[in-house]
């Protein structure tokens, strides 16, 4: 019997001395988790500035190409436009065509249609509430304005009926001048 007290007080100590390892092992599993954790967290803050930093610039420099790219295009039609304005043909072609100028010896003439006879082209636009098609220079607009009846005016007023409602009033009719005695 006391062999067996022995084999167990053996027995029960080397399973405590095992449960002791098994947390030790564990607690040491545990802090190596820990750290590895926290020096994973310290890399991912601190690449992660740089990362944004480096996508932003990317967009940017896509965003600089873009504009550049307009902006060539766009240096390009005024060296295009530049080269056109320095030849005198091409600016006297402008001068009769947008100016209606006309060279020296010329005879100049301009078709006057009568009014309502509003002929245009079927691919001239004409814009909403204008006679004016939308190809015609800015003096022929202007014009219009100003020779075309008054947008907006009653044509009753002055007429038979008297004036529009909320018109002018016309003065009262001069009495006829009668003699001295009269």
């Amino acid at each position: 019997m006391a062999d067996e007290k022995v084999t167990k007080a053996i027995a029960v100590q080397a399973q405590q001395q095992a449960e002791l390892q098994s947390e030790q092992r564990f607690g040491a599993t545990a802090r190596r988790a820990a750290i590895l954790a926290a020096v994973v967290c310290v890399l991912t803050l601190t690449i992660a500035g740089p990362v944004r930093t480096y996508f932003g610039q990317r967009t940017e420099m896509k965003q600089l190409k873009a504009t550049e790219e307009r902006l060539r295009a766009q240096i390009a039609d005024l060296e295009q436009q530049k080269v056109k304005l320095a030849d005198p043909v091409y600016i006297a072609a402008q001068a009769r065509e947008r100016l209606g100028f006309v060279m020296p010896g010329d005879t100049p003439y301009q078709v006057q249609l009568p009014p309502g006879a509003m002929v245009s082209d079927p691919g001239t636009p004409v814009l909403p509430g204008s006679t004016v098609p939308a190809g015609q220079p800015w003096y022929t607009s202007l014009w219009h304005t100003i020779a075309d009846e008054p947008h907006g005016v009653s044509p009753t007023i002055g007429g038979p009926g008297g004036p529009a409602p909320g018109g002018p009033v016309p003065p009262p009719p001069a009495e006829p001048n009668r003699g001295p005695n009269g």
